[in-house]
């Protein structure tokens, strides 16, 4: 699964809006929504930022415990 849309099933799955956790990781609305669209150009700083904003751990956010993460960032 393509990091932005983990990032938008994860929130929705919290029942948490965009607002929401723009407003916990300190962040505008728009630039998180750019996140949930385009996450793959995003730092590693801000997704931190995001995982905290939600209550989750950034492994889990960015799921690098699965081995199709292995798998695909040994591709690049």
């Amino acid at each position: 699964m393509e990091l932005e849309k983990r990032i938008r099933n994860i929130r929705e799955a919290y029942g948490m809006t965009q607002a929401e956790v723009a407003y916990n990781a300190n962040m505008s609305p728009q630039a998180y929504g750019k996140i949930e669209r385009r996450a793959s150009k995003t730092k590693l700083e801000t997704l931190l930022k995001i995982a905290n904003a939600i209550g989750v751990s950034i492994k889990f956010l960015i799921d690098i415990e699965n081995s199709e993460y292995f798998e695909y960032k040994n591709n690049l």
